[in-house]
């Protein structure tokens, strides 16, 4: 049997979630070292469109509207049909992706067979089984196209900034009285979910530790509607953190955690974009399993977790007491920032962080 003809309009698919895009960045990269001169669109939602504003592994990025109801959906749906994509890969294989996969009329779709979309699949692959890297996992996906997914490092994500979003922070740092040489510690101790939440009196004394023993200037992410998160933080501090900023765009987020030499934060969006621009983190995790969202055997890519015995059986929203992320205790991530903040330190100082000017 001859092999399928190579694909020249290839689509990817990832709605939802930014962590779970900016988790497709290292498949997209290998689809596109296997197929170069193929046209490849990436389909996704706002904000998350911004982590291939300025990707060179993708010629388009397609927007899909949560807001817009049957009428936006159909367009889309026509939209896609009317491409006429050669292979399309859904790395989100939901009922909603799986049916946008089918319309599409691709004569090669490809998710995971979940139960109830496999017929949305010419190639349903099957789930991975265990506590394996989400990035690793999307990589599942590329066999049916030949691919043989390179795993380790070939298998973190990736991100592309601008001259313009590294100067806003460049620009920015300066303003808040970051000169050349502080040591920069970010800080994120926000998320939406209340099992990704520590509790804002940790990272208040993890702050005044870093700034008390090293010096550190403590930057505070947050996004739009989190800024109590980190106010909460700030009134429990004795020391003073960095003045708070408004919230970037997610690119500018990315390039002010480029110039820092140490993320610390809840599980969430921030801590995957500090991986993408090689920052160190130390990530705190409640519901969620770290193994999920780590990389694998990095020493530079650090968690904290703790397991009250019902995590494999979790009833959230049910839950009365979120044991998973309140009873995550202080030490060891105190213990693992210090640790990635000697290597950091090794030479005396810092060393510079982000592109030159």
């Amino acid at each position: 049997m001859s092999p399928p003809p190579l694909p020249r309009r290839i689509l990817l698919t990832q709605l939802r979630r930014i962590g779970d895009v900016l988790m497709t960045t290292a498949a997209v990269r290998q689809v596109r070292e296997a197929f170069p001169q193929a046209h490849v669109a990436f389909l996704t939602e706002a904000p998350s469109d911004q982590i291939y504003r300025h990707s060179p592994r993708v010629d388009e990025v397609l927007v899909a509207r949560r807001d817009g109801g049957l009428a936006a959906r159909l367009r889309l749906m026509a939209q896609l049909r009317a491409r006429r994509f050669d292979a399309v890969v859904d790395f989100f294989s939901n009922p909603g992706s799986a049916q946008l996969t089918r319309i599409s009329g691709a004569p090669l779709r490809i998710g995971y067979a979940f139960r109830g979309r496999r017929w949305a699949y010419t190639h349903p692959v099957a789930p991975p089984a265990g506590l394996t890297y989400a990035a690793a996992d999307k990589l599942l996906l590329l066999e049916p196209l030949g691919i043989v997914p390179r795993l380790g490092p070939a298998a973190l994500p990736e991100l592309f900034l601008a001259d313009s979003e590294r100067r806003f922070a460049r620009e920015t740092l300066a303003a808040l009285g970051v000169a050349e040489g502080d040591l920069l510690v970010a800080l994120c101790p926000a998320s939406r979910q209340p099992y990704k939440v520590w509790p804002a009196r940790h990272f208040a004394r993890l702050a005044d530790s870093l700034i008390e023993r090293h010096g550190a200037k403590v930057l505070m992410i947050s996004g739009p509607g989190e800024e109590p998160y980190v106010e909460a933080v700030r009134l429990a501090m004795v020391r003073r953190a960095l003045p708070s900023l408004a919230p970037p765009s997610l690119l500018e987020m990315a390039a002010l955690l480029e110039r820092c030499h140490l993320f610390v934060g809840n599980d969430g969006g921030p801590r995957h974009f500090a991986v993408a621009v090689g920052t160190p983190t130390v990530a705190v995790f409640g519901r969620p399993f770290p193994e999920h969202w780590t990389p694998p055997g990095m020493t530079e890519h650090r968690t904290a977790s703790y397991d009250p015995g019902c995590k494999n059986a979790c009833t959230y929203p049910r839950c009365s007491h979120l044991n998973c992320i309140n009873l995550v205790p202080y030490a060891p991530v105190e213990a693992h920032a210090e640790a990635l903040l000697a290597e950091v330190l090794k030479d005396g100082r810092p060393a510079r962080r982000g592109p030159a000017a």
